[in-house]
């Protein structure tokens, strides 16, 4: 029984020389892994130039959104202005 059970354990011990590190380089890998997320989330894996265009482009395009809701809004500002305005007046009656 002692032969038997040292041919399993010899069968076995391969696989898990084998397989142990698989799991060594799964968990580093995970970890390089980690550190580039950090790094692009942190931008430190960005290069500035683009970065700064970014934010200009950025910058521009909200100062056209703001621009476009101004216009949009301003006859509903309008409207609630004369509400206002009404409201006020007949409370002073």
């Amino acid at each position: 029984m002692n032969a038997e059970r040292i041919a399993d354990i010899e069968k076995l011990l391969p696989l898990a020389e084998k397989y142990g590190l698989a799991v060594m380089l799964v968990f580093i890998l995970l970890i390089v892994v980690m550190f580039q997320w950090r790094a692009v989330m942190k931008g430190s894996l960005v290069p500035r130039e683009l970065l700064d265009r970014a934010e200009e482009d950025r910058d521009r395009l909200q100062a056209i959104l703001d621009k476009e809701r101004s216009e949009f809004m301003q006859p509903t500002l309008d409207v609630l202005r004369k509400l206002k305005i009404d409201h006020t007046e007949d409370r002073g009656s």
